[in-house]
């Protein structure tokens, strides 16, 4: 098994969830993790081995979707053909450790966040980057990427809150 084969295997799995997070839909989460694979694919003589290999793929990851102008992900919402099909496939996610309402009320309260302020927080919440990773990542300040966070913070807590005292 060649290194690109082994991390294929090894970040397949997890490269999967956080497309998914970051598009809210099968289709463009699939199309963005084959679009991932097939950069790092051409880059891999770039990679670096003296660095995380899980930092440099998504990084790609997170530039594609950034970057991506024909695609519409600061719109995107889930799209499943019913609410059982939705809750179906939010139930196959295997690391789970919510409930499932909750879970679905924080997934669509993010989907609901700009594009910028989805990503930090996936990147720092949902992967545990550092926010200096998600800097470099992104190629902006560390501090963009704390306020950001901290926006993108303040958006959630309102949506999920606020709305509910109403």
């Amino acid at each position: 098994m060649t290194d690109f084969e082994r991390y294929v295997a090894e970040y397949s799995a997890e490269l999967t969830r956080f497309c998914m997070k970051l598009c809210g839909n099968v289709h463009d989460a699939e199309d963005l993790f084959q679009d991932t694979w097939a950069r790092a694919v051409d880059k891999f003589d770039r990679y670096d081995p003296a660095l995380s290999f899980k930092s440099w793929l998504f990084a790609i990851c997170a530039n594609i979707f950034k970057n991506s102008a024909k695609r519409k992900y600061n719109t995107s919402r889930a799209i499943f053909a019913s609410e059982e099909e939705k809750e179906r496939f939010i139930r196959s996610i295997p690391d789970r450790q919510t409930d499932i309402d909750a879970y679905l009320d924080l997934h669509a309260a993010m989907l609901s966040l700009p594009k910028k302020h989805r990503l930090v927080l996936v990147l720092y919440y949902f992967r545990e980057f550092s926010q200096s990773e998600i800097a470099l990542m992104l190629d902006i300040p560390e501090g963009t990427v704390k306020s950001r966070l901290n926006t993108a913070k303040k958006l959630l807590k309102r949506r999920l809150y606020d709305e509910e005292d109403q």
